[in-house]
C-alpha cells in the first residue's frame, strides 16, 4: 500500500475518525473539569557540600557527593522527618483523622501516627536540581495553602533531623574515641612504668635525644682528649682545669639533663646530686694544689675517656633495651594523642548547630494547580483520539476492501488498466454542467426581455 492509497482510505473513512477524535476530546474536557485540584508547593535548601567542615576543616569528595545527597532524600521521605511534621500539624489528635484512621485497614495497628506520616511521605518528593548542590523540597495537596504550610514543614522537620543525626553519629564516634584514646592512655602510662623500672634498675638516664648520660660523657671526654692532643699546651680557662674540674662539667651537664626528664625526688637524680657535691670538692682542692700546673694532662683525660668508654659498652645492650622501650612509649604516646583529639572533634561536632545545609528560600502558596494540566489532557485525549479513530478506519476497511483508485484495481483484478473513463457524475462535470445551465438560462432571459 501507498502512502496515496493510504490517505485515500483515511479520507474516505473520515467519518468514523472524526467522530472519535471528537468524543476523546469532548470526554477529556468534561472529566478534567470534575477531577479534585491538587497543588504543589515548594521549597529548597542548599547542601554546603564544597564548604570545610567548621570542627574538622575536611571538605566532602566528589566520590561520596553521590552517597550522601541520596543519604539526605531518603532522610527527606523517612518517617522521622514525616512523623515530626505530624507533630507539628497537631494531626493525631483532630477528630477527622481519628475516624479516618479508624475507618481504615491501618486501624489494626493502632498507630495513627505513622499512619498520617504515610501520608506525607506519599505526597512529599525530593531531588537534587541537575548540575547543582541545590535540593529541592515538593509537597502536594488539595489546597494551595496546605501545601506551602507542610513543604515547609517538611524543611524544617529535615533540618531538624538532619542535624540530630549528625550529632547523634558524632556522639557515637566521640564515645568509640574515648574508649580507644582510655586504652591508649593505660597502655602509655604502663610502657612508661615499664621504662622507668629499666631505667632504675640498670641506673640509665636517657637524654632527649634517646642516649644516656654515660654516652654523653664519653662524648664529652674524647672531645677534649682530641682537643688536648692537638694542643699539648691547651690552656685552662678560669685558672686551669683538671680531671676533678672536667668530672663536675660533665656531671653539671648530667645534672641539666636529667632535670628535664627526672623530677627532683628521683633517686636517680639525688644521686647525681650528691655525686657532684664530692666532685665539686675535690675539684676545688685540685684547683687550689694545682696553680703550679696550668697545662691539661692530656693522658689523664685518655684514661678517662678509655674507662668511660668501657662503661658504655659493658651497658650497650641495656641502653638498647631502654631506647626500644622508650620508642614504645612515644608511639603510644602519640596514638593517644590522636585519639584524644578525635574524641575533641568529634564533641565538637556533636555540640555543632551546624547542620551543613542553608534554606534557599521559603515555599509559597501556588497560583495555579499541579493537577489536573487541562492542555495536557485534552492534548494527550487529542492524539489517543485520532489514533484510534485511524485504527479502527483501517480494520473497517480491511474488513470491506474498496477499489479507490487504479492502483487498487490493477491489484485486484491482476492486469493493467489502459485507461480511465471519468463518470460523468463526477464533481467537475456536474460544476461543469451547472456553469453551462445557468449561462444559457441568463442568455434566455436576455432575449425575452428584448
Amino acid at each position: 500500500m501507498s502512502l496515496v492509497q493510504f490517505f485515500r482510505i483515511l479520507w474516505a473513512r473520515r467519518w468514523i475518525i472524526l467522530p472519535a477524535f471528537l468524543v476523546c476530546v469532548a470526554t477529556a474536557a468534561i472529566v478534567s473539569q470534575f477531577l479534585p485540584q491538587r497543588y504543589r508547593a515548594s521549597t529548597r535548601v542548599v547542601l554546603d557540600t564544597f564548604k570545610p567542615d567548621p570542627v574538622t576543616g575536611q571538605v566532602m569528595s566528589s566520590q561520596f557527593m553521590r552517597a550522601y545527597t541520596q543519604t539526605q532524600i531518603e532522610l527527606i521521605e523517612d518517617y522521622r522527618t514525616a512523623g515530626r511534621v505530624v507533630d507539628a500539624l497537631g494531626w493525631v489528635n483532630d477528630p477527622g483523622n481519628i475516624a479516618a484512621f479508624n475507618a481504615s485497614s491501618a486501624a489494626a495497628s493502632g498507630d495513627i501516627r505513622r499512619w498520617l506520616a504515610q501520608n506525607i511521605i506519599a505526597n512529599t518528593k525530593a531531588g537534587i536540581i541537575e548540575g547543582s548542590n541545590i535540593l529541592e523540597i515538593s509537597y502536594i495537596d488539595t489546597t494551595a495553602e496546605r501545601a506551602e504550610q507542610i513543604a515547609n514543614l517538611v524543611r524544617k522537620a529535615f533540618l531538624e533531623e538532619s542535624l540530630a543525626y549528625k550529632r547523634d553519629a558524632a556522639n557515637k564516634s566521640a564515645a568509640w574515641y574515648a574508649l580507644q584514646a582510655d586504652s591508649a592512655r593505660k597502655a602509655l602510662t604502663e610502657a612508661e612504668d615499664t621504662r622507668t623500672a629499666f631505667a632504675k634498675a640498670n641506673d640509665i638516664v636517657l637524654t632527649s635525644a634517646n642516649t644516656d648520660l654515660d654516652t654523653q660523657k664519653l662524648e664529652q671526654l674524647e672531645g677534649q682528649s682530641v682537643a688536648a692532643q692537638s694542643s699539648p699546651t691547651m690552656s685552662a680557662p678560669s685558672g686551669g682545669m683538671g680531671p676533678a674540674a672536667i668530672q663536675l662539667a660533665a656531671i653539671d651537664q648530667q645534672l641539666e639533663q636529667a632535670a628535664t626528664t627526672l623530677g627532683p625526688n628521683h633517686p636517680m637524680f639525688q644521686s647525681l646530686q650528691r655525686q657532684r657535691v664530692v666532685v665539686a670538692a675535690a675539684a676545688a682542692r685540685e684547683k687550689s694544689a694545682g696553680g703550679a700546673s696550668s697545662v691539661v694532662n692530656v693522658g689523664a683525660i685518655r684514661n678517662a675517656a678509655n674507662a668511660q668508654k668501657s662503661q658504655v659498652i659493658a651497658k650497650s645492650e641495656k641502653l638498647d633495651q631502654l631506647v626500644r622501650l622508650q620508642r614504645d612509649v612515644e608511639l603510644k604516646k602519640e596514638q593517644f594523642l590522636k585519639a584524644s583529639s578525635r574524641v575533641g572533634d568529634l564533641r565538637l561536632e556533636g555540640n555543632s548547630d551546624d547542620a551543613g545545609m542553608t534554606t534557599l528560600g521559603e515555599a509559597t502558596a501556588p497560583e495555579n494547580p499541579y493537577f489536573p494540566n487541562v492542555p495536557l489532557i485534552v492534548g494527550g485525549a487529542a492524539g489517543f483520539g485520532l489514533g484510534l479513530g485511524v485504527l479502527i478506519a483501517l480494520l473497517v476497511e480491511l474488513l470491506g476492501r474498496r477499489v479507490r483508485s487504479t492502483e487498487d484495481l490493477e491489484l485486484a483484478v491482476g492486469a493493467p488498466v489502459f485507461g480511465v473513463i471519468q463518470t460523468g457524475f463526477s464533481l467537475p462535470s456536474r460544476l461543469r454542467r451547472g456553469y453551462q445551465a445557468a449561462s444559457e438560462s441568463a442568455a434566455t432571459q436576455e432575449v425575452a426581455a428584448s
